[in-house]
């Protein structure tokens, strides 16, 4: 286990101001937010079967922006054959070892994913763990709609394709739609920004100044 007693990371102070975000999940309590352990890095692994040129350059950059504004680390452990599936396993030590598996993120089809059919993009989220001392988020999945990216010209065309990423790795780190069209978050599936904008910011600095967990 990598974990530090100390927070690996501090979130960029976001935009002074109040709303623009929702949060995936609360606390007992209603109000706290369930994140991710701020003292333990969040290891990723990508499936690279039909993943566009430049995907991995990409998806490096804009977790570089999610880092940015939370903090947290996120660390590669490189290509893995693993599909997704809707109940994947947080658990997998026959393929990860004996540690939380890492989040996953892949390129596939609505043929093997049926949740990126018609106009799904994307999709994204953590998975929850809550030992009774604190939820908090252990792994999680990221999948983009292959077709989709194509149809968008890939990372051929500036920045068409970085809003999906962005937008669904916010879902990862915790944040929920809004009603908002000036926010990434935005339900809809047009995704005008290349850049976290405000209210986006407010929600990922919040969801970066979660608790250490000692049981993890």
């Amino acid at each position: 286990m990598d974990a530090s007693a100390t927070p690996l990371g501090v979130p960029f102070p976001a935009p002074s101001g109040t709303g623009g975000y929702a949060l995936l999940r609360t606390q007992d309590d209603g109000v706290s937010p369930v994140t991710w352990d701020r003292c333990t890095p969040i290891h990723y692994v990508m499936r690279p079967d039909g993943a566009p040129p430049q995907a991995a350059a990409e998806v490096r950059a804009a977790l570089d922006m999610v880092a940015r504004a939370t903090g947290l680390v996120f660390v590669y452990d490189g290509v893995t054959d693993e599909a997704p599936t809707q109940d994947r396993p947080s658990y997998q030590p026959e393929r990860y070892g004996d540690r939380w598996a890492p989040v996953l993120l892949a390129w596939s089809t609505a043929t093997e994913t049926p949740r990126l059919a018609g106009t799904v993009l994307g999709l994204g989220g953590p998975q929850l763990w809550d030992p009774g001392s604190g939820a908090r988020y252990v792994t999680g999945m990221v999948v983009f709609d292959i077709d989709d990216v194509r149809r968008l010209g890939g990372f051929d065309r500036g920045t068409h394709v970085r809003p999906i990423l962005l937008h669904e790795l916010g879902h990862l780190v915790g944040l929920a739609h809004v009603a908002d069209r000036g926010q990434v978050m935005w339900h809809e599936d047009e995704m005008p920004y290349a850049a976290y904008m405000a209210g986006d910011l407010r929600g990922l600095e919040r969801l970066g100044s979660g608790p250490c967990h000692a049981d993890r």
